[in-house]
């Protein structure tokens, strides 16, 4: 038998859900049909990592074999590669970036400041 840590990943996979962060990811960063995990997935694995132990981005595979990665999000944790990391990373940057850009023309100016 082995085992896993639980600790928050239910909770965390829950708060992903309400969020819709897999809607949000998929739809900006669309992935190929043959891909092994889509860009939210990772994206969400990193989230759950970051709320519950921490780690470097090389250790994240070690880290979903120890917690019940799989078991909650479905993703094996061999998946979870500093190279899948880095390429979900590297395809939801530039996203970010214009999503970035495109709300500041809509922010509020802050007190004191001019619109």
């Amino acid at each position: 038998m082995v085992e896993r840590r639980l600790g928050a990943l239910p909770a965390s996979a829950e708060f992903l859900r309400r969020l819709d962060v897999a809607g949000i990811i998929d739809e900006l960063c669309p992935v190929r049909e043959v891909a092994h995990l889509t860009h939210r997935q990772v994206v969400e694995a990193l989230i759950a990592n970051r709320l519950s132990s921490p780690t470097s981005m090389v250790r994240v595979e070690d880290w979903a074999r120890k917690w019940a990665v799989e078991e909650v999000f479905g993703i094996e944790p061999d998946l979870l590669n500093d190279d899948r990391i880095a390429r979900a990373l590297d395809a939801i940057a530039p996203r970010l970036a214009c999503s970035r850009r495109s709300k500041r023309g809509r922010q509020r100016p802050r007190a004191g400041e001019l619109p």
